[in-house]
């Protein structure tokens, strides 16, 4: 039920905020070794709800953030390296959250950065903050 509430405010947000390009596209930043991220970003409404359901009942992990975050400047590379270690274990996505309000907004985000986790379209876990890795590692495990 609170899946297709989360659904409609998202299309209510689409429809009300007339057309809006959006779309789902790999973050070509590179890495410490020179390769292309292990993290998409996600921009809009639609991919974000796109990533999920092409996801299935596999795990999801988005990262919301900003790029005057000092804080999410510090947890970026950690989720790189954690998402390299583990790539059986999570689909990882980025949501720049100053040029996705809406998304902000559904999620009711008021601090970044803000890792959330979700498996069948269903948020099932959140840190907010930069925390160890082990926290980050212990959720993919235990999720």
């Amino acid at each position: 039920m609170r899946l297709r509430k989360v659904l409609f405010i998202i299309g209510g947000l689409l429809v009300a905020f007339g057309p809006v390009a959006v779309g789902c596209s790999e973050n070509t930043t590179q890495g410490r070794a020179g390769g292309k991220s292990a993290i998409a970003s996600l921009d809009g409404a639609e991919a974000f709800r796109q990533a999920l359901a092409d996801a299935g009942t596999g795990l999801v992990v988005v990262d919301f953030y900003a790029d005057w975050c000092a804080p999410c400047r510090q947890l970026s590379p950690m989720l790189e390296e954690i998402a390299r270690a583990y790539p059986d274990k999570a689909t990882f996505y980025k949501v720049n959250v100053d040029k996705n309000g809406d998304l902000m907004r559904v999620f009711r985000i008021t601090g970044i950065p803000r890792v959330m986790f979700f498996r069948n379209s269903r948020t099932v876990h959140s840190i907010i903050g930069v925390q160890h890795r082990d926290a980050y590692v212990k959720a993919l495990n235990r999720l």
